[in-house]
């Protein structure tokens, strides 16, 4: 088999169609999550346990489902995910108990650790000149996913909440349908037996030692804090933002899926339309930083706001905040990074990340359960905070890209 599969676009197309279904039907359960929770009787530390698991699930399978698919082949693992997925949703839609939902949480964590393996899949059946627009893909239907997922979830949500739990996963079974019967294998059998990769505890301690020695250059180290600051940040926002929406304000699931989707597409806009102009003429350190400034002044105000408008209105800084400070610091992990080292550093970013939306929901809800939304959303204000006054305080370091690499980059100053 050569390098590109039959079709290149058509196969770019399959895995955009295939992880956009199942991104949305990750986003139509998100916002509604708290709320099936709390009617359930969880607590805000519970609630906050439940929706960790799912990162926790997906940072400890990632390393498997990627060596897995490098000794058997993309497409099998691809389509065990997708219905694995699938049947998450339907035990999420069934749950009655706080137990049964943090199991569908556990499994659709599981299942959701195969993102790697629709990369590796591009990967595998794109030129070096095709890969960003081919990895482009994934962020578009990553984007897209969390627009429509929430409006589609909170408008379901009127049936209740079993009604959006089996539409989820009916999108999902669509997606692994159109797997199951158009999209090819795009790693031969003669080609595996090079990829064996390492598993199990192996891929762990290589995950290890490959953050000891990503984490110890300070040109990288510096960014990648940042990021996992404010990843944290918002993470812990996302998960107490529907128990705000519910007490005190009083307001439906219905809201919360639109709300969710607003952010989202603010943060679309800014990613997709304002972030090259801006870096473009300040850099990504102070774009990253002044993001940071929005989304945590904002967040430290949220929990004061006492009307459907005032939320509104506090939600359009988030949504941009993020939409700058997320692709900006990633920007500047790259651009610091050894041009040998890209895959290395962006992984350990990405652990990084991973950990953050572990820690960020239990911490949020725990703080929130104890203090109420004011102070509660204060905390998490004042973390992304520090970190957009550590993203402008740290020293500017040379990038680690050198020779044709920098010409490429415009060769712009180092941020």
């Amino acid at each position: 088999m050569t390098k590109m599969a039959p079709d290149s676009r058509t196969v770019l197309g399959i895995i955009f169609l295939t992880v956009f279904l199942d991104l949305v039907g990750f986003g139509i359960v998100l916002p509604l999550l708290p709320f099936y929770a709390t009617d359930l009787g969880a607590t805000p530390l519970i609630v906050g346990l439940i929706i960790s698991s799912y990162s926790a699930m997906q940072f400890l399978f990632s390393p498997v489902w990627g060596s897995l698919s490098d000794r058997h082949g993309r497409r099998p693992l691809l389509i065990l995910g997708l219905f694995g997925s699938a049947a998450s949703y339907i035990v999420f839609g069934l749950a009655e108990s706080i137990g049964v939902l943090l199991f569908s949480r556990i499994i659709a964590g599981i299942m959701g650790a195969n993102i790697p393996v629709a990369q590796a899949y591009i990967a595998d059946t794109t030129t070096v000149e095709q890969r960003a627009r081919g990895m482009g893909l994934i962020g578009a239907a990553f984007g897209l996913g969390f627009i429509f997922g929430p409006a589609i979830g909170g408008f379901l949500s009127r049936w209740g909440y079993g009604v959006p739990g089996f539409v989820a996963a009916g999108l999902s079974f669509l997606a692994a349908g159109s797997a199951v019967f158009l999209l090819p294998e795009s790693l031969p059998p003669e080609k595996r037996a090079e990829t064996t990769g390492r598993g199990g505890l192996d891929a762990f301690a290589d995950r290890l030692r490959a953050a000891r020695k990503v984490l110890a250059r300070g040109r990288v180290r510096d960014p990648i804090i940042g990021f996992f600051l404010g990843t944290m940040g918002f993470a812990g926002f996302t998960t107490t933002f529907p128990l705000f929406l519910d007490d005190p304000l009083g307001l439906s699931p219905m809201y919360a899926g639109g709300m969710f989707a607003l952010v989202g597409t603010i943060s679309a806009i800014a990613q997709g339309g304002a972030i090259g102009p801006l870096v473009e003429r300040y850099g990504e350190k102070r774009v990253a930083a002044i993001g940071g400034l929005l989304l945590g002044g904002a967040l430290a105000v949220m929990g004061w706001v006492r009307t459907t408008p005032a939320t509104v209105a506090v939600l359009l800084p988030v949504g941009l905040g993020w939409g700058m400070l997320a692709p900006s610091l990633q920007s500047l992990i790259s651009r610091r990074a050894d041009a040998r080292a890209q895959g290395e550093v962006l992984g350990v970013n990405q652990s990084a990340s991973a950990v953050a939306r572990m820690i960020g929901p239990v911490a949020a809800a725990a703080g929130y359960g104890v203090f109420g939304p004011g102070l509660g959303f204060l905390a998490g204000g004042l973390l992304v905070l520090a970190a957009a006054a550590w993203v402008w305080l740290m020293a500017p370091r040379g990038t680690g890209i050198s020779g044709s690499a920098a010409t490429v980059t415009g060769g712009r100053k180092p941020r």
